[in-house]
């Protein structure tokens, strides 16, 4: 239950006459409501893709994953890191509180996504050894998007383009 849902049930637990018994009680449930809209509701955590992923996957067997994790953060050179563990072993981001906290729901951060242009046109797939690229416009969907920068920064330096954000 949220703090707008208890508001709401305290609401309904309120008396409709008007004899002093029922004013001293909802004088009472006022109270209640009047400390419960002062309460910090609980925020979500904003996470990376990556750790939804990685959350969505753990989620049934939690406590046992984020052990492991711990194991692995000890065990994997720095080099060999994946972003989940890269981000998982950043003391900054909290990463064991902020896994036992998405069990109450979290939000995906919104992340740029990237196109590769050349020249007028944009980047729109490999044809066998070649790359397609039509001059076509911003909107249209079949230009590649690419979630990775560096994914698009490789196809990029290969056909000789730049790399764009799009949201």
């Amino acid at each position: 239950m949220n703090i707008q849902e208890g508001i709401k049930e305290l609401e309904s637990h309120k008396m409709k006459s008007e004899d002093i018994r029922a004013i001293r009680y909802n004088d009472g449930i006022n109270t209640g409501i009047a400390v419960m809209e002062k309460l910090d509701e609980p925020q979500k955590p904003v996470v990376p893709k990556f750790v939804a992923d990685w959350f969505e996957d753990a989620k049934d067997n939690l406590e046992t994953s984020i052990f492991y994790e711990c194991v692995r953060a000890m065990e994997i050179c720095k080099g060999d890191r994946n972003e989940f563990h890269q981000w998982f072993a950043n003391s900054k981001n909290n990463p064991i509180e902020t896994l036992i906290h998405m069990k109450d729901g979290y939000e995906v951060k919104k992340e740029p996504l990237y196109r590769v242009k050349l020249g007028e046109g944009y980047f729109v797939e490999y044809q066998g050894r070649d790359a397609l690229i039509m001059i076509i416009p911003d909107d249209n969907k079949e230009i590649k998007i690419f979630d990775s920068k560096s994914e698009a920064e490789r196809t990029a330096q290969t056909i000789g383009g730049t790399v764009e954000e799009v949201w």
